[in-house]
């Protein structure tokens, strides 16, 4: 079958779209006994138009934990009030009510989680049980960033100018791959780092360190063409008695590349779909446990530890000292951002993630109480406490072998619980909890997605179909060949397609 553009077009968006999202919304009502889901939005600049996609949460035991999209809209409204309003507007429109959201989920922005005046305490009018699901990986960013202010050393800028220098010149770039051959140094190319890209860093790092001999001995050679700024961020000089002193760089960069593994791997768990707010703090306090002994230790990386015993002793001990104090500031900048107390609640979920192959009741009781769970999912606690006893039943022979048991992830152990037996008081909790997400990250994919639809080669495209495209990429996971078999026996999907209703202008 092939379209032309018109007849595409109308598909997806008067077709596809509207039954991408109807299937969602239809799974969220759940015949009468609504799922709780968290709402996820950013927003993102298209020139000079505001695009917020809505994105959707929630989990069941058939599917786990699902991400979907239900709206993508234009507004040139970034107020408190304006973002509030068309985030009700919208669920009102497809048929959702509040009290169904969970949590809200957007980046840490004043204008989202501002004390007084913001999108989360106008959502909480409607109904104050809504959590917050702010960005956690912002914070392992804004962490980094913190942090790299306390080095003498300028990593960030070194990364950017000399990406910047070998980007404009073919020339110098096949002047850098001699300069490898001749030191016997497989080349790599230079990465760019995107300050708004929070992983990009320390593999743009790693490029530098792999090229280091060869590019430092180039620009060395270049003389007075090695722009100043490059000389002075990179401390090159020609004098051979001083030429050393650039080693105290590659000291640094070492550093860097040595504890951004630990950044990286935090922010990669918490962008992840199935990381939720059970697995929050534990992620959070194993992180910041890493940094602690790294500092108590005074393990720096040991090629980090080797570079600086060529140094001179008084720059050696100039460097430690930063490195401590970087990790001091990391660790002060953490614990300022995120309550590690017991009386944060995230705290009281982690035995929720069942690792320990059993569920307690007083745990779960003390959660509930402290969300006021009862009345909002019509919980019976007596229920509760006998399907804690079957539960506990249950994972006796779930968690063999224990090796498989604790290689899942904790949405997965909930779907097998779940599977083997009815319990709907245990189900409500798990699906309200593990609707709350760690991160924005969905909302970020979105806008990936919407960047490579939205190219300059397709810039006439409307919103509306930028929309339908998104939301029929993202809502269907399934591949072409299930996606053809299920549109063939979906006859109300194939009678649409052939209607003329498709058209708006035949509507």
């Amino acid at each position: 079958m092939s379209c032309g553009r018109t007849k595409s077009e109308a598909i997806v968006t008067d077709v596809l779209s509207p039954m991408a999202v109807e299937e969602v919304i239809k799974v969220l009502k759940n015949d009468g006994n609504p799922l709780p889901f968290s709402l996820h939005t950013d927003a993102s600049n298209r020139g000079n138009r505001k695009m917020f996609p809505l994105g959707v949460q929630f989990f069941t035991p058939s599917a786990g934990i699902v991400n979907k999209v239900i709206d993508f809209v234009e507004t040139a409204d970034e107020t408190a009030d304006g973002i509030a309003k068309m985030l009700l507007s919208c669920l009102q429109n497809l048929g959702l009510s509040p009290e169904q959201i969970s949590a809200f989920s957007a980046d840490n922005a004043n204008v989202n989680y501002g004390r007084h005046n913001s999108v989360f305490t106008k959502l909480r009018e409607t109904n104050d049980g809504i959590l917050r699901g702010n960005c956690h990986a912002h914070i392992i960013h804004n962490t980094l960033k913190k942090a790299l202010d306390s080095l003498s050393v300028d990593v960030e800028n070194i990364v950017l100018k000399v990406f910047g220098f070998f980007s404009l010149s073919a020339k110098r770039r096949e002047s850098l791959k001699e300069f490898c051959e001749f030191c016997d140094v497989e080349f790599h190319e230079i990465l760019r780092h995107v300050v708004t890209r929070w992983l990009s860093l320390n593999p743009a790092i790693t490029r530098l360190l792999q090229n280091w001999v060869p590019l430092k001995s180039y620009l060395v050679s270049i003389g007075d063409e090695c722009p100043r700024h490059l000389q002075r961020l990179l401390r090159l000089t020609e004098d051979a008695a001083e030429v050393e002193e650039s080693d105290t760089v590659e000291v640094y960069l070492l550093f860097c590349n040595n504890v951004m593994s630990l950044f990286e791997e935090v922010v990669k768990k918490l962008e992840r779909n199935l990381t939720t707010a059970v697995d929050l703090y534990a992620i959070m306090e194993s992180f910041l446990r890493g940094l602690k002994q790294r500092r108590d230790d005074e393990f720096y990386g040991y090629l980090t530890k080797r570079r600086l015993q060529r140094l001179i002793p008084s720059d050696a001990d100039v460097a430690r000292q930063e490195f401590k104090a970087f990790l001091n500031h990391a660790i002060d900048y953490l614990e300022k951002w995120f309550d590690y107390s017991d009386k944060n609640w995230l705290f009281n979920l982690q035995p929720l993630s069942l690792t320990s192959g059993k569920i307690s009741f007083d745990d779960l009781e003390k959660i509930i109480e402290q969300l006021r769970l009862v009345g909002r999912l019509n919980l019976c606690m007596d229920n509760v406490y006998e399907e804690c006893v079957t539960a506990n039943g249950l994972l006796a022979h779930l968690t063999a072998p224990q090796e498989d048991w604790q290689s899942k992830q904790t949405a997965e152990r909930w779907m097998q619980l779940l599977q083997a037996a009815a319990l709907p008081n245990l189900q409500a909790v798990a699906s309200f909890l593990l609707s709350i997400p760690s991160s924005t990250g969905f909302v970020e994919r979105i806008f990936s997605l919407m960047n490579a639809k939205w190219s300059d080669v397709r810039n006439r495209c409307s919103t509306a179909l930028i929309k339908a495209e998104l939301i029929v990429s993202l809502n269907y996971g399934m591949p072409c060949s299930e996606f053809y078999s299920a549109a063939l026996n979906n006859k109300r999907l194939l009678a649409a397609a052939r209607s003329q209703k498709k058209y708006k202008w035949k509507q």
